[in-house]
């Protein structure tokens, strides 16, 4: 893939392009670390946990005007909708999104068995106005399950 430029990226809801946004991040997956060690011992020792899937963050500018983008997260965040088509481009063509496939990265049931689709909830979402500036708009997320690149 090599390296990519940031200009190129973009936040989308399946193919409808969030307006404005001109930064994003995802804070990658994390493992609960068990402490295992107990009395006398000289070194403590862990094993692993559960996974969390992270938080994403993107902004920028606010458009009101942005029913297919903006007010469509805004109204996941109020209506505490699951979101799978939240995509964040690196390029024209790649993108992370909720797992949606079976495979490596696919979250499972307990069982082990049965996968369980990844989805997106928009956490937060703030709006900023400074008389020197454009009006601001950011988006908080938390991921349950993976974000896979595509």
């Amino acid at each position: 893939m090599g390296y990519k430029s940031g200009k190129d990226c973009k936040v989308t809801i399946g193919t409808d392009t969030v307006v404005g946004m001109g930064t994003w991040s995802i804070s990658g997956v994390t493992a609960d670390q068990m402490d295992t060690s107990a009395f006398n011992d000289n070194w403590k020792t862990f094993e692993f946990g559960m996974k969390d899937g992270g938080t994403i963050e993107f902004s920028g500018l606010g458009d009101p005007a942005d029913v297919t983008g903006q007010e469509v997260l805004e109204l996941a965040n109020l209506n505490n909708t699951d979101m799978t088509t939240l995509r964040l481009y690196v390029d024209d063509t790649s993108y992370y999104e909720p797992c949606q496939t079976t495979g490596y990265y696919s979250p499972t049931s307990d069982s082990g068995n049965d996968t369980i689709l990844s989805w997106v909830n928009i956490v937060s979402y703030s709006i900023n106005a400074d008389k020197a500036g454009m009006l601001q708009k950011s988006f908080s997320a938390k991921v349950s399950g993976n974000m896979v690149l595509v």
